[in-house]
């Protein structure tokens, strides 16, 4: 049934008999055709949901056809259609509608991080107490755990502006594009999402940060691009004042 689904063309090879049950009217292929027809427009909606800003800038027409051509692309790891969009940003990459929107794909990656931030779960904040008599060692060596809604979208376009433009009709829609990067700090708040931008040597830090890296390590690393390493200590505190952190650990400087 799903093969029939997913692949329309196989129907021409016609309809087995244990797949469909012949229904009171009309015939098998006729009732099957509700379901291939009907599974595309349930991605459709499922996109729209995800990425109001994508679907804004281009179109409920234009959508209609980039679902048409994510679909035979899409591979499928979850049977749950809020999943359906993970791999849209990816895809625009590669699509034809990246060469009239360049920021397109940046801004569906920052709409993917928006989703998952809604549907996380809130883990308890970090208890800072148990830190107070850590040394400069420990600090060095520590690995933090940011809540799991917690992302940052960097992109060469304005697309925080863009992203909060999603109700403002087209033709209202005023934002220079030129040479205007931006850094978007992503992350629940209560029953809400926030997006936020942040400088880019913050960004920097908070990205290896979130792929695993050391407080000392990021340190380094700023100095390397002429960051000040000491920032680091002013965003920690700011993450903590606003719960982004879950946990910190140390871990034991191989001998």
């Amino acid at each position: 049934m799903a093969s029939l689904v997913l692949h329309p063309e196989r129907r021409e090879q016609g309809t087995p008999d244990g797949v469909v049950a012949a229904p009171p009217q009309g015939t098998r292929r006729e009732r099957l055709d509700v379901y291939v027809n009907g599974y595309p427009a349930r991605v459709q909606e499922a996109i729209e949901e995800s990425y109001p800003a994508v679907t804004h800038v281009i179109g409920h027409r234009a959508t209609h056809a980039l679902v048409a051509r994510y679909l035979p692309a899409l591979v499928r790891h979850s049977y749950n259609l809020d999943d359906v969009g993970a791999e849209l940003p990816g895809f625009l990459r590669g699509d034809a509608l990246a060469g009239r929107f360049p920021f397109l794909p940046d801004l569906a990656q920052l709409e993917w991080a928006v989703a998952g931030a809604f549907r996380a779960h809130d883990r308890p904040r970090l208890d800072p107490q148990p830190l107070a008599a850590w040394t400069d060692d420990q600090w060095q060596r520590a690995i933090l755990q940011f809540q799991p809604s917690v992302a940052v979208v960097c992109s060469s376009w304005p697309i925080r502006e863009l992203w909060e433009a999603r109700d403002t009709p087209i033709d209202a829609i005023d934002i220079d594009l030129r040479d205007r990067p931006d850094q978007v700090l992503v992350c629940r708040v209560g029953y809400g999402v926030r997006c936020e931008s942040i400088g880019r040597d913050e960004a920097r830090g908070l990205g290896a940060l979130l792929t695993g890296h050391a407080l000392g390590e990021v340190s380094e690393l700023l100095g390397t691009h002429g960051g000040d390493p000491a920032s680091v200590s002013a965003w920690f505190a700011s993450w903590m004042q606003n719960g982004l952190i879950a946990g910190c650990t140390s871990n034991r400087r191989e001998p």
